[in-house]
């Protein structure tokens, strides 16, 4: 019997580099397409999770970074250029990321946080049919394909990004399926237009694509690999060299070789493998192609928050290539199928942490507040708003005389993260009454010693 290594399985069948390669090498068929089911389950996410997050905006419970894109997008559709009042520069100093760049002419016409939250949601639903048809392409049967599209969708992971604040990396996933599609089918030219929209959104994606790229050389297609890879370096340095011209760096943390509070870091990545039924360990030595993925992560050192938390934008690349492995594996072992649903959902209901976890109710809305914060989008004065009060930012920030003050170590006037209220929330809405002795603070009823009544309705 002849044995395959894994990186040979990973890549699929033996390449004879000197012939030339097609589209029709893989034959593009019916077969390819997402299942009807992984396509229904995305449009389901992408209404539930649209309601979510408007939820959370009209709460102003979003963040500096919603708002620096908000005032960043709409600054270039006016032209005023990159500069934002969170990072106090142009963004374009801080990331490479040109390529939402193409967003411009839709917030041109709805210059919205809401414009924003959308586009979000739908480009992280998108990537359980791409993902389903990356899986059909390496062979799984509908069952297979539909099981992984739709463990992508139950994922805590996802649904921390659809929940977080917008963000380059919401687009890696999407993106990433697209991409092993085009690769799988031995398409140059997709696979490189992918690939540069890809290193448009984030320079880390330079070094991991200069690595994949590599990798699909030596077990896939040296033409395709190799172009990769010298697409990636030519846009890694040209990055370096613009941010050396305008004398600006990247805003990323520290590295160091000790591996800071390495059990939470274990838990992360049983979480992240668990959602997949740990498919991906099939692949044995393969997995050493996610060195610089997850030495991006846990090699980093304590920053303003933390960087290695379930649906963080910095696991979005190693999150995708956890997925594109275990959709490769299943189409070699479908009795993967029902595993991977089972521990999907149970994934989802147990270490998911958004506000659809179970124990948590949406915001409570202060339509007052979220007013107040809607007029502050024409205000003709110059406002600088405490870093606590961040969600009016994000809501405010299509008007550039909104600006977010610098945080300061010890800041307090912050509010619990998710409302366990359920009576309070009902409340809100018409249904009952306000509980005595609540307060809200930001969206969230807190205890007070003070009788209150429900917010605004």
């Amino acid at each position: 019997m002849h044995w395959r290594s894994p990186q040979s399985m990973l890549f699929a069948e033996a390449r004879t580099p000197h012939r030339k390669r097609h589209m029709s090498d893989i034959p593009i068929s019916r077969t390819t397409r997402p299942t009807r089911a992984v396509v229904i389950a995305a449009i389901i996410f992408a209404c539930v999770y649209i309601a979510v997050d408007l939820n959370k905006l009209w709460a102003l419970r979003y963040g500096a970074d919603t708002g620096n894109f908000l005032q960043w997008l709409v600054g270039e559709a006016y032209g005023r250029g990159s500069w934002n009042g969170a990072e106090y520069r142009p963004h374009l100093q801080v990331h490479d990321s040109w390529s939402l760049l193409a967003l411009v002419p839709v917030l041109w016409v709805f210059p919205y946080a809401q414009t924003l939250l959308i586009i979000q949601v739908c480009a992280i639903a998108a990537g359980g049919p791409a993902l389903c048809s990356f899986a059909r392409a390496c062979g799984a049967n509908s069952r297979g394909a539909g099981a992984v599209g739709i463990a992508y969708l139950l994922s805590p992971f996802t649904q921390g990004l659809a929940q977080g604040n917008f963000i380059e990396n919401i687009f890696v996933p999407s993106l990433a399926f697209l991409g092993a599609i085009a690769a799988r089918r031995r398409a140059l030219l997709g696979t490189l237009m992918i690939a540069q929209v890809l290193l448009g959104l984030k320079e880390d994606e330079a070094l991991f694509l200069v690595w994949f790229g590599i990798a699909c050389a030596l077990w896939w297609d040296r033409r395709i690999g190799y172009s990769v890879a010298a697409l990636a370096t030519v846009n890694g340095l040209a990055f370096l060299i613009a941010e050396h011209i305008h004398g600006a760096h990247p805003s990323i943390p520290q590295y160091g070789l000790v591996i800071d509070d390495p059990l939470s870091k274990l838990g992360f990545f049983a979480a992240l493998l668990g959602g997949f039924a740990f498919a991906p360990i099939v692949l044995g030595r393969t997995l050493v192609l996610a060195t610089p993925l997850v030495a991006e992560l846990i090699l980093a050192r304590p920053w303003a928050y933390q960087i290695v938390r379930i649906g963080t934008h910095w696991s979005a690349p190693l999150f995708a290539a956890t997925a594109i492995a275990a959709a490769f594996v299943i189409g070699r072992r479908p009795g993967f199928a029902t595993p991977m649903l089972i521990c999907a959902t149970l994934c989802a209901l147990t270490i998911n942490d958004t506000a659809l976890k179970i124990g948590r109710w949406p915001y409570v809305v202060d339509r007052g507040a979220y007013s107040a914060a809607t007029e502050l989008r024409v205000s003709a004065r110059r406002v600088v708003l405490p870093r606590h009060e961040e969600g009016i930012y994000a809501v405010a920030a299509s008007n550039p005389r909104v600006l977010l003050a610098h945080y300061r170590a010890g800041e307090g006037g912050y509010c619990p993260a998710y409302n366990t209220n359920a009576r309070a929330f009902f409340a809100s809405i018409g249904v009952g009454s306000w509980p005595a002795g609540i307060a809200l603070c930001g969206g969230v009823p807190v205890p007070t010693l003070v009788p209150t009544t429900h917010p605004e309705r």
